[in-house]
This record gives structure tokens, C-alpha cells and sequence, in this order.
């Protein structure tokens, strides 16, 4: 109840009248034409409608008939009391998006006393909810909604039953003749469930779609009227792209990096080069705003800067993935033909399975008839978490490697598990590939999202340590040699990816002209709170070149990225003391900033970056000389509420006299450097002001010569929605 009436601070409730029209007969329909947000004059018999959102206007988009009204899945629905009528049904057009993340309503019906509600599940199985005083009962259909489809969904009441139907046509049905539920309801919801659930402060009882032509009646439904329109909604594209109004006035979404058109994703897996185009895939829940109901999402892209979403390729079902379709990797097989191998979450643990493209798009995938190839991990392991497969071939053999944990001699190691097949499908566990050893490598005690990459004629195992006593994730990586089956690194040290971590879990592929591209998660690392009042959540970066050198990965910003440039301004040489700050860009959330500094005697030297005139907002990123770090400092970084407010340090070498090199890339709230165009940081800012955009070089504790700086303006990479 706490978690619901903040949930009720934080969002609009206005009361709105869409183009509704009531019929001799009581009978009231809304078409969603009129965005007037102004109360409908009470009427005898008449329902008064509010919206709950957190966007001050609704969102109208081409419906069935006209507009539609957008919903989110986590904060948008409709609610209203029925007055002296007493409703026998209700019918409106949705189209789903996504499937919910617990068991979400279409209508809802009832008062106090009891409810009846026309649902649907996470599966996409169309459910009929009743209860009587405080006893709840759910019952099933055997069919599935298709997601963006026309559908229509009703609620029916006669003397004898009540049933929920789709397109006409009844698919539960529940006798009330001893139960006459459905006397003297007073409230209606549209687009929830009456059930309150909610994961932290997100709603979980609401659908993601649209809504357009809804009907309340007092008499029973006319299932002719509605079959009449059915061979509309079997040939009318419904249209799900998010609104652009819905993030058009938010300064510290990126507009040139990669991320989905709205809701929650984690990490990028699988990208892949294939006949001539990029994909990547991503762990996405369209339909809220937290970890859950995973499918993998889709992108595709010709340059790796322009990127189109399509709608998700694998969706959990119930069985071997009904828990979520988790992280994984794509490869092209002995016969060129890509196939995913993903995580798939069981109702008994993790299981690994495959899945194979319906044509050379990679749009649609089927699920292997043999899933999962994998079911489990091995019998002599206690723990049942083992998850994020990558697979390559070394001589003959195809090898899969899985993140994992063990104990040993009582203390929690992270590992890679070793598997092999000769066909892909059938898989023999062997061995540990290679275990860390953190009391001596601080390597974790659980690697997630490996990545064994070979270049030139050495192996690169990259792992991501999990956070625990509050040290954050970490990507880190060895080099070494592939060896009898066992990873031998070169050092048993590992590297960090980063100077200072902000990004996590690259996925790689060979680009067109043979480069070693990475993409990776940047994640926000706001509250709930923040991520709820925004609507969106973590994105993905550049696309990044990297080179191996003498056991080291170096870094630099992919060359298409050029393709982005609009504009440049050049600074001339100048020395930069103490008493000044160098001004390079102001009124601008993109630009791209290089600049060349030789340091004298600065004790300090860097950027202050997201600063508004007055100074009440600003980032500091600099170089500690004699404390040898690069430093972030951000507990100045904003005024909003529920942004952290932190330092973070990496070691880093600073030699007087010696030139180096600076390159960032700014897109709204994200911020990725390259030095010398081989280290490479990341972090996010989120300023509370549009206006808090200034980036200001400086000097503390002596001078610096500035060789060279460029800045440039940078252009939206216009990603595109297929759906």
C-alpha cells in the first residue's frame, strides 16, 4: 500500500472526455479523437473517465478506427464510476506490444465487495478474473493473443454466465447462477487488472498497447456487430511505435546511441555481421521498467550508427524458457546459417538452448524441437544459476563456454563452464574452461556474459564479475592461449576494460572492413524512482575498434561515427592556468570534443562537463598527476532527487611534458571518453536543467598548453521502429 500511494504522488489524474457518444439505449462509445482533457457534464446513466499516466497529456496514435490511446504497461490506464447503470458489458479494439509481466486486464469491472476482470498473462493467454470477498480466481483459456494484432476483447454478463471473448467469440466462460456477481458495480477500469500488484514502485497489472473504439453497455454484448469487423482486424496493421512526443522533451535521452524505443533493457548479445547488414540483439522487457518478462530484442542497422528495432525474436512460453529468454550469442554454423544459443529460465533453473532464423532477415526465429540442448548445469555443481553461453570453434570441434560459480575449499570463485559438440545440438560438459582465483586476482566469486574472442594468435577471455559486498560489476579480461582444452592466460592479473567502469558486457563481432567492433551495456545506476519518472532505462554504446597490443586491448571511437558529424569549430593554441576556464560548447546535449594538451606544472587538469552558468551543476572528469588517476566526480552533477552523487577513481599515468589526447562523445546522458585513443571510461549525467550543458576546460595547481581542440556538432543517427 505504500509502494501504491507514492505511485498515486507521482502521477497525473485527469479527467478527459474522448469524443464519446451514448446511444438511446445507455450505451456509451469513446473513439479517443478528442484530446481535450476537460470533464464530460455528468449525465444520467452516463461514465465519467479519468486517466492515470505519467505523461501529462495522453498519448493519441492511429487506432483502429481514427486514434487510439497509447498505453505503457506500468503507468497508464483508465478508470471511472459507472453511476446509476448497471454495465452487462464491455468491448474495446486493443493491440498488444508486448506481453505483461504479471497478469495484466483489459477491463475490470466491480466494487468493494467483489470484481470481475478480462485479463491477459505473460504467455499472452486470455484470462477471465472473479472475486467475491477477497477470494480470487483466475481462470485460463488454452488459446494465445497475438501481439501487434487488432483484437477485440469483451466482457459479457447474462443471467447465466460471464464470459470473455475475443472477436466475437467466447473463449472462458464461468456459470453465475448462484453468484450474481455482477450486481452493483460502481467502477470500471480499462487497460488494468483490478488486482493492485506492483514490483517496487512499478505497477505490474496494466497492458502495453493501444486501446481504441470502447463500448460500455447495460445490455448483453452483440457478438454479430463485433464479428463483423473481423476481417478488418485480420488485414489492419497495428501501428506499436512509441510516440515521439513521449521523450521529445527529454534532454538527457541519447539521440545518436543505441538503446530501444522505450521501457527497460540490459545487456547487448550476439552482434553479428550477416549478408551485408549489423544485427544485435538485447535483453528487453517492453513492458515495464524492471528485470523481468525477457525476450531478446532485435536490432539491425547497414553502418552501426543508423539502427531499426524490430519487434523481439524469442519470447518466453511455458516450459524450458518460461522464466525469460536470458543472454546468449549468435554464430554462423558449419553451413554459414546464423543460430542463437541463449539462456533460457526454467521453472527448475537455467537451461541452454537454441534457435534457428525463419529467412536471411533475421526478423523471424524459431526455437529448436530439441531444446534445451543443454538442460541444467552438471549434476556435481550445487548451484543452478549458470547462464550466458558463448560458443566458437577451434580446429573441428564447436565449444561453449558458461558463465558460472563455484566453491572451492570454501571460498566462492567465478568460472567459465566447458562444453563441446560436433553438431551444435548435442553437448558433452568437460571442464572448467579457467577459474579465477579473488583472493589474489580480485576476480569475483560469479562471472556473467564471457566473451572468448581470438585475435591475432592470441585468445581473449572477457568476464564480467558480478557485484558483491559492494564492489560494482566489473568487465574484465585475460589474454592467452587456447590449450588442451583449457584457457592458459599469459598473466594471471586481469585487466579492467575500462579505466573506470560504466560499461559492461561487450558483444563482438568482425565489422565489413575486418575490424574487431564491440558494443556494450552503459547502465543508468539511478533509483527506481528516477528510471519511473523517465520511462526508459540503460542504453548501449558506441561502437568501439579494438586492437590487441602486447596483451592489451586498446579502444578507439569506430570510424563511421565521422558520418555523424554536422559542424566543427576549432580552437587555437592557448596556455590554460588557474585563473580561467577554455569555454568549448554550451547549448548543445551532442557534440563530439577532441582535444591535444601538453601539461606543465597542473597539479590537475580536465573537463567540467553538464555545467550550468552558475556552477550549481557540473561533472568534473580530470587527471590527478601525482596521485596518478583519472577521477569523475559527479557530487555536484544534479539537483534531481534520486541521481547518485559520487567519485570514481582509475589508475592512470600522467607524464609532464607529454602530449595526450582526449576524445568524448556527449549524447544527452552519456559520456564516453578515449585517451590516446587507447584507454577508454564511461559514465552518465543527469542534470535537473536543459541549460546545464556547458563544457569547460581547466587547470588546477598550474598550467597546461592546448595544442589542439575540436569540437563537433553531432546529429541524431534517426533510429527507426518496425513495428
Amino acid at each position: 500500500m505504500i509502494r501504491y500511494r507514492y505511485l498515486l504522488t507521482t502521477i497525473i489524474s485527469l479527467v478527459f472526455l474522448f469524443s464519446q457518444t451514448r446511444a438511446a439505449n445507455g450505451q456509451s462509445t469513446w473513439h479517443f479523437e478528442d484530446e481535450s482533457l476537460q470533464a464530460e457534464t455528468r449525465r444520467p446513466g452516463s461514465i465519467e473517465l479519468h486517466i492515470t499516466s505519467n505523461r501529462s497529456r495522453p498519448e493519441l496514435v492511429n487506432g483502429f478506427k481514427g486514434k487510439g490511446l497509447r498505453t505503457d504497461g506500468y503507468s497508464t490506464w483508465l478508470s471511472g464510476k459507472v453511476g446509476d447503470s448497471h454495465l452487462r458489458s464491455l468491448q474495446a479494439e486493443f493491440a498488444l506490444e508486448t506481453y505483461p509481466t504479471d497478469t495484466a486486464g483489459f477491463f475490470a469491472l466491480g466494487n468493494g465487495q467483489f470484481w470481475i476482470s478480462a485479463c491477459v498473462d505473460r504467455f499472452g493467454q486470455p484470462i477471465l478474473g472473479v472475486s467475491k470477498n477477497d477470494r480470487v480466481n483466475y481462470y485460463g483459456s488454452n488459446v494465445t493473443i497475438e501481439k501487434f494484432k487488432w483484437i477485440n476483447v469483451a466482457l459479457n454478463l447474462t443471467s447465466r454466465e460471464v464470459e470473455l471473448l475475443l472477436n466475437g467469440k467466447s473463449v472462458v466462460a464461468i456459470d453465475i447462477t448462484t453468484n450474481p456477481v455482477y450486481a452493483g458495480a460502481d467502477t470500471v477500469l480499462i487497460g488494468r487488472d483490478w488486482r493492485e500488484k506492483s514490483v517496487g514502485v512499478f505497477p505490474v497489472t496494466a497492458i502495453n498497447g493501444i486501446i481504441d473504439e470502447l463500448v460500455a453497455s447495460p445490455d448483453e454484448l452483440n457478438k454479430t456487430e463485433i464479428t463483423r469487423l473481423n476481417d478488418r482486424r485480420k488485414h489492419q496493421k497495428a501501428i506499436l511505435a512509441i510516440p515521439q512526443e513521449r521523450f521529445k522533451n527529454d534532454f538527457t535521452r541519447p539521440r545518436y546511441h543505441l538503446l530501444p524505443a522505450a521501457n527497460w533493457t540490459n545487456e547487448t548479445h550476439a552482434l553479428i555481421f550477416y549478408k551485408g547488414k549489423y544485427h544485435v540483439f538485447n535483453q528487453k522487457n517492453g513492458a515495464n521498467l524492471f528485470l523481468g518478462q525477457i525476450n531478446w530484442g532485435h536490432f539491425s542497422s547497414p553502418d552501426l550508427i543508423q539502427w531499426t528495432e524490430h519487434k523481439p525474436v524469442l519470447t518466453p512460453q511455458p516450459g524450458y524458457d518460461q522464466n525469460g529468454i536470458w543472454s546468449g550469442c549468435v554464430i554462423t554454423d558449419d553451413t554459414g546459417h546464423p543460430v542463437i544459443f541463449y539462456s533460457a529460465g526454467g521453472d527448475k533453473g537455467m537451461n541452454i538452448s537454441a534457435a534457428y532464423p525463419d529467412d536471411d532477415s533475421l526478423n523471424g526465429w524459431h526455437k529448436y524441437s530439441g531444446n534445451p540442448v543443454i538442460k541444467g548445469n552438471p549434476g556435481q555443481f550445487s548451484r543452478t544459476d549458470f547462464h550466458d553461453p558463448i560458443v566458437w570453434k577451434h580446429e573441428e570441434t564447436w565449444y561453449m563456454g558458461v558463465g558460472f560459480g563455484l566453491e572451492e575449499n570454501g571460498i566462492q570463485k567465478g568460472t567459465i563452464l566447458l562444453y563441446k559438440s560436433t553438431d551444435l545440438k548435442n553437448w558433452t560438459y568437460l571442464h572448467p574452461l579457467f577459474t579465477g582465483d579473488p583472493e589474489c586476482d580480485d576476480s569475483g566469486v560469479f562471472w556473467e556474459m564471457p566473451l572468448f574472442w581470438k585475435m591475432g594468435n592470441k585468445y581473449v577471455l572477457l568476464v564480467n564479475k558480478v557485484p558483491e559486498r559492494r564492489k560494482p560489476a566489473v568487465a574484465m579480461y585475460w589474454t592467452g592461449d587456447f590449450t588442451r582444452e583449457k584457457f592458459v592466460p599469459d598473466d594471471p592479473a586481469p585487466k579492467r576494460l575500462e579505466v573506470i567502469n560504466r560499461l559492461l558486457s561487450p558483444s563482438v563481432a568482425i565489422d565489413a572492413m575486418g575490424n574487431t567492433t564491440a558494443i556494450a551495456i552503459i547502465p543508468d545506476e539511478t533509483s527506481a524512482q528516477e528510471t519511473f519518472s523517465r520511462g526508459w532505462t540503460h542504453l548501449y554504446s558506441i561502437p568501439r575498434v579494438w586492437t590487441l597490443d602486447n596483451g592489451r586491448i586498446k579502444q578507439s571511437p569506430h570510424p563511421a561515427l565521422s558520418g555523424l558529424r554536422s559542424s566543427v569549430t576549432e580552437f587555437p593554441q592557448t596556455t590554460i592556468d588557474t585563473t580561467s576556464t577554455l569555454l568549448l560548447t554550451r547549448d548543445n546535449h551532442q557534440v563530439e570534443i577532441s582535444v591535444d594538451i601538453t601539461p606543465a606544472d597542473a597539479k590537475q587538469f580536465g573537463l567540467l562537463l553538464g555545467k550550468d552558468a552558475e556552477g550549481n551543476e557540473v561533472s568534473k572528469i580530470y587527471f590527478d598527476v601525482d596521485k596518478r588517476l583519472l577521477v569523475v566526480d559527479q557530487t555536484h552533477s544534479s539537483l534531481r532527487k534520486y541521481v547518485p552523487l559520487q567519485v570514481r577513481t582509475g589508475g592512470f599515468t600522467v607524464t609532464p611534458g607529454q602530449k595526450i589526447n582526449l576524445h568524448l562523445f556527449i549524447d544527452g546522458s552519456v559520456i564516453e571518453g578515449f585517451i590516446n585513443n587507447q584507454d577508454a571510461f564511461t559514465t552518465r549525467i543527469f542534470p535537473s536543467k536543459a541549460e546545464s550543458n556547458r563544457v569547460e576546460l581547466f587547470s588546477r595547481g598550474g598550467s597546461i598548453q592546448l595544442s589542439e581542440a575540436k569540437v563537433w556538432m553531432l546529429k541524431s543517427s534517426n533510429n527507426q521502429t518496425a513495428f
